[in-house]
């Protein structure tokens, strides 16, 4: 792990130390999850636009079968379905503490929400 947090305060209040247990509980599941299952992390090296394509893949173990190029056409229903979905997966994954795949799920989500406004604002 090379992440470092700098914080800048005269004293550890209250909050910044249960923010810091909490960091640390978090680690440890995370650690322990690894070793229990032979884990190496890695740094993912994909750019954020590349999320659609790989929970929009059209094969059998995609939670959605969505074609990327037909995303632009995409019906409001549809839409406003694919992000209940995504957040459901988000949630899911946070809770697997798979928190970098959490994270590119709510940029993604955010993407698309901008997409439904301007949608729903056009219409």
């Amino acid at each position: 792990m090379n992440g470092q947090v700098v914080m800048y305060a005269s004293r550890i209040t209250d909050s910044m130390g249960r923010a810091m247990d909490e960091t640390e509980r978090r680690r440890s599941l995370q650690l322990e999850y690894n070793r229990e299952h032979n884990i190496n992390p890695e740094t993912i090296r994909k750019k954020v636009s590349d999320i659609m394509d790989m929970v929009l893949m059209p094969d059998d173990t995609a939670p959605y079968k969505v074609v990327r190029s037909s995303r632009q056409e995409m019906p409001r229903e549809d839409l406003e379905r694919l992000i209940i979905g995504l957040e459901e997966e988000m949630h899911l994954a946070a809770e697997d503490l798979r928190f970098e795949y959490a994270a590119r799920l709510r940029d993604e989500i955010a993407d698309l929400r901008k997409r439904l406004r301007r949608m729903i604002a056009a219409s």
